[in-house]
């Protein structure tokens, strides 16, 4: 192995920065044919949003030869007469325009430590991956899950027996890879973390994002867009992505496309492939409560948008949402109504599919709230990757989950049912079933059945 070795004092060798393949601006990307290392940790090209800064990923040297992984794996892996070990492999998240495998919050180690061998992997992002309906960041996803395939037995790993794990975009993706021919026989289970099912597009808005990038670039085609400057293609990027205007499908998979068939949907709900889909209770209160504009929202403008869902049953849902979220401010009853349309709601669509179709699956539900800024945030997106790492000690988290004793079992809960998950197939909590069963994660985790019904009920009239 070339010299990418990094021990760690959990007795875990880390193997980082490994090139998986290379590409051409706008191209499918191409598997490397010889090992090669890449010199320094990259992040493909992107403008870093709060959370890639306050995962400490801001700086990070950029490059679009940024198609890299890193394995994480037990130093006693690999040895003769050992066991080979499940593989997780991490997508991380980001809207498909932000993100990196090399934040230290995905960092493998602790979970590697649990009996496992961890892959995180780089794709490229917004425009560099996911204009028109080529969908070439979905097809790095895929020429990574190969490199996997071919190459995972050398650190201990089970090529036979993969799980691919992610959060929001990432947990899209892990929905998408799941409907996507291609990686039909690159990985056995999934376990999908708030996945931003929205993004998944038509081709019409594929087309339209394609145009309009052209437009930006002031060029007449992709070819001519190869030799613009970086700078002016994410230049490009973010103008487009200042149009509050269906901004999460401007760069992101695209159904009917070239990787992703059209009836992805149903692909995804019959795929007898075992799943593992959660959720937060909060989810896009870190977006409201970092939006300035939001604490001067008053109950009657807020009103206005549960009209604008929900129609005639908006006074029914309103009561719904304020039963279940007593206490909450304006702000926090349009997120709650937001947490719901963007996340929830859809992965309740994902269960209900999935159990018509007798697809194993299972559930879980994180409601345990940070503390810090005073408990604004209440159980927020991103909240539970921490968690599932078993990274609640890594220096900067602090900051986004606080102190508090419910750390250590909040993490064993998480990160030992994933590591079960990938060795049986099977997470330690009984399936959805029909009933919308699913794992309550708080300071103290229990099973639940149909957990908050009445919301359930006004998204699915």
């Amino acid at each position: 192995m070339p010299d990418a070795h990094v021990a760690t004092s959990l007795n875990i060798v880390a193997h980082r920065n490994i090139v998986y393949a290379t590409a051409v601006r706008f191209e499918p990307p191409v598997r490397v044919t010889t090992e090669r290392v890449a010199a320094s940790a990259v992040q493909c090209p992107q403008v870093p949003g709060l959370l890639e800064q306050a995962m400490g990923t801001g700086s990070l040297n950029m490059s679009e030869d940024c198609l890299t992984l890193n394995v994480f794996t037990p130093a006693t892996a690999g040895h003769s007469g050992s066991a080979k070990l499940p593989v997780l492999v991490w997508i991380h998240g980001g809207a498909f325009t932000n993100g990196t495998a090399n934040a230290s919050w995905y960092d493998g180690s602790n979970l590697a430590t649990r009996g496992c061998v961890v892959v995180t992997i780089n794709y490229r992002l917004g425009a560099l991956g996911f204009t028109g309906a080529e969908d070439i960041g979905l097809q790095d996803q895929v020429a990574a899950l190969q490199w996997v395939r071919d190459n995972v037995a050398r650190f201990g790993g089970d090529a036979t027996n993969v799980t691919i794990f992610g959060e929001s975009a990432g947990g899209c993706s892990v929905l998408a890879l799941m409907a996507t021919p291609a990686a039909e026989q690159l990985f056995h289970r999934a376990w999908a973390m708030s996945p931003s099912i929205g993004q998944l597009r038509t081709t019409e808005r594929a087309a339209q994002s394609h145009a309009l990038l052209l437009n930006e670039l002031q060029v007449a085609s992709l070819d001519a867009a190869r030799t613009s400057p970086i700078d002016d293609v994410l230049a490009a990027q973010a103008n487009l992505l200042r149009d509050p205007k269906d901004v999460v499908t401007m760069f992101s998979p695209t159904i009917g496309g070239a990787v992703l068939p059209v009836d992805a949907h149903a692909r995804i709900h019959r795929d007898q492939r075992p799943l593992v889909i959660g959720t937060l209770r909060d989810e896009s209160r870190l977006w409201v409560a970092l939006n300035p504009t939001s604490a001067n929202l008053t109950e009657a403008e807020v009103r206005q948008h549960y009209e604008q869902r929900f129609g005639a049953d908006a006074e029914r849902a309103w009561k719904a949402y304020r039963d279940l979220r007593p206490n909450s401010s304006p702000a926090q009853m349009l997120a709650a109504l937001q947490s719901d349309e963007s996340f929830r709601a859809p992965a309740w669509r994902v269960i209900d599919g999935r159990d018509a179709t007798g697809a194993p699956t299972w559930s879980y539900f994180f409601t345990w709230p940070t503390p810090v800024f005073d408990g604004v945030l209440g159980a927020c997106h991103g909240l539970d990757i921490p968690f599932v790492f078993d990274n609640i000690s890594v220096p900067g988290v602090e900051m986004f989950i606080g102190q508090s004793q419910a750390h250590r079992p909040i993490a064993d809960v998480l990160a030992g049912a994933l590591v079960q998950f990938a060795h049986r197939g099977i997470a330690p909590w009984h399936h959805t079933d029909g009933k919308r069963t699913t794992m309550q994660i708080d300071e103290r985790s229990e099973v639940v059945v149909d957990p908050e019904r009445p919301l359930y009920d006004v998204w699915n009239r």
